[in-house]
């Protein structure tokens, strides 16, 4: 590879999805941009690369997904989309995160949130696709019956890898793996103007008008985590990307960064009991499992602990995996009986079960031995669940895929299932072994809307700018589904402009 110069207009830091969007950003207003990547070539992408790559955006219904996906099937192009307003998605977003987002940062956000992916498909040429696995027919008709419709083509991989051709052949944007940011540079009047790397040859410095941290949270670092989040995170598994260390965020902080957000909370899910660590690419976010909503959720001590229905899914499953490291030997099992695990497997909603290692047994009992639980207790959480389960009425939209004319409640249980509480009574039942994976994490840096890091007092950093995951305060306790990849590519939109225009000579 031949020597680079040092001097940039941006550099960015990280190399994930919302890093190379920003890095495409800035370079669209005449930058000249460096992007730091400490992931070998083969491993690239960050947690970007194990997203189903899904934008949860404000839409009018299918005139504005006929809009942004264009080559859309005859049958498709006439499929029922409810709209998801901006209202909507203020609601959503404010329920699930306990009111403490900001609410001017969540405007920015939701209605910026069309706007980004237009400029990711017509400036940029990313392709979409329908969110597939939330599509169902019924009585002859293709219905949408989640919020979140639009999908990148072949996912978050997908994405990634059509980022990297797209900024690799780009005349202007030099990309550098294995060389890991170490220090940010600041002159004598307290402006950021570069970075100091390492790398296979060691340390060197990159000098540039200003930086933009868009490489992620703290997720993969086992001592932060236990910090941070508490007991038993050091033990959790990390769902993504194995190099987000918390580098940006230190860095920030060593020059006078203001720490924000919910540092004690992250995202993260149930995933397979034996998924591997590091994660495999290859497997991308098919590890996950999240559908306890047509099943039940038990420990190793065959109790349940949690209320599977209590919202929909996509409201619920990046909250839900960090319950499994409370648990016994930080153990879940989530059962289905066999009309269950039809609505799962055969009606494709979620494609990570597909394939995916299970227990089969014909009765509750021999489902219980071989699990290796007690028998006795799983069979009168069963019982039980069963006795005050199937009662008119629940709180959830997904009843509609289990082909069932209504949903269904518990009443009576100590512990309710809210919604899609249908009996467990029908041969044969099957179990997943699911443990905690962390996607990433929450608290990280105080941005202002033009995405500049700030400092104690709300004082912009001059120089310093931020995208993604790195920021804090977007997310609190909880996780609206498919916000995490939007929110970055309004950041990245954000950030790379400005980062450009506030330093023009």
């Amino acid at each position: 590879m031949s020597e680079k110069s040092t001097d940039y207009d941006v550099i960015v830091v990280g190399a994930g999805n919302t890093a190379l969007l920003t890095a495409l950003r800035a370079h669209e207003h005449d930058a000249r941009v460096l992007v730091l990547e400490i992931a070998p070539k083969e491993k690239r992408g960050g947690n970007a690369y194990f997203t189903t790559g899904i934008y949860r955006i404000v839409h009018n219904g299918i005139e504005d997904v006929r809009d942004l996906i264009p080559d859309l099937t005859e049958e498709e192009r006439n499929i029922i989309i409810e709209p998801y307003t901006a209202d909507d998605y203020f609601r959503d977003y404010s329920s699930v995160t306990e009111n403490l987002v900001d609410p001017s940062m969540m405007e920015l956000i939701i209605n910026s949130s069309t706007d980004a992916i237009r400029w990711m498909i017509r400036k940029q040429g990313v392709k979409m696709e329908l969110t597939s696995f939330f599509v169902k027919r019924i009585e002859g008709k293709l219905h949408f019956l989640g919020p979140v419709p639009i999908s990148a083509k072949g996912g978050g991989a997908g994405l990634s890898d059509y980022l990297f051709d797209r900024v690799e052949n780009m005349e202007g944007i030099d990309l550098l793996y294995e060389t890991g940011a170490r220090k940010l540079l600041v002159d004598g009047s307290g402006k950021v103007c570069g970075v100091r790397t390492k790398s296979c040859n060691g340390m060197k410095d990159y000098s540039a008008k200003a930086v933009i941290l868009s490489c992620g949270g703290f997720e993969a670092n086992p001592e932060w985590r236990a910090r941070y989040l508490g007991a038993n995170w050091d033990l959790a598994k990390v769902r993504g990307g194995q190099f987000n260390m918390g580098d940006g965020i230190r860095m920030a902080l060593d020059i006078g960064a203001q720490p924000f957000g919910n540092w004690s909370g992250c995202h993260a899910i149930f995933i397979e009991a034996d998924a591997p660590q590091p994660a495999i690419r290859e497997d991308t976010e098919k590890t996950s499992k999240r559908m306890y909503i047509f099943g039940l959720c038990v420990n190793a001590l065959g109790e349940r602990f949690v209320d599977e229905g209590y919202d929909s899914t996509e409201n619920t499953y990046a909250r839900y995996g960090q319950y499994a490291l409370i648990q016994p030997e930080r153990l879940v099992f989530q059962l289905f009986d066999a009309n269950g695990y039809k609505t799962v497997i055969e009606g494709a909603i979620f494609h990570d079960y597909v394939n995916a290692p299970y227990t089969k047994a014909d009765t509750i009992e021999e489902l219980a031995d071989k699990l290796g639980i007690p028998a006795d207790t799983l069979i009168e959480t069963v019982s039980e669940y069963n006795k005050s389960a199937g009662i008119p009425g629940g709180n959830n939209h997904w009843y509609k895929f289990t082909g069932r004319p209504e949903d269904a409640h518990t009443e009576g249980l100590d512990l309710p299932k809210s919604s899609c509480a249908y009996p467990l009574d029908t041969p044969p039942y099957y179990a997943y072994a699911v443990t905690c994976g962390i996607t990433f994490t929450y608290g990280g840096l105080k941005v202002n809307k033009r995405a500049q890091v700030l400092a104690n007092g709300d004082i912009p950093i001059r120089g310093l700018y931020a995208s993604g995951e790195i920021i804090g305060g977007i997310f609190y306790q909880n996780y609206a589904g498919a916000c995490g990849q939007l929110t970055g590519a309004v950041f990245a939109t954000i950030a790379g402009k400005n980062a450009v225009l506030d330093h023009k000579e």
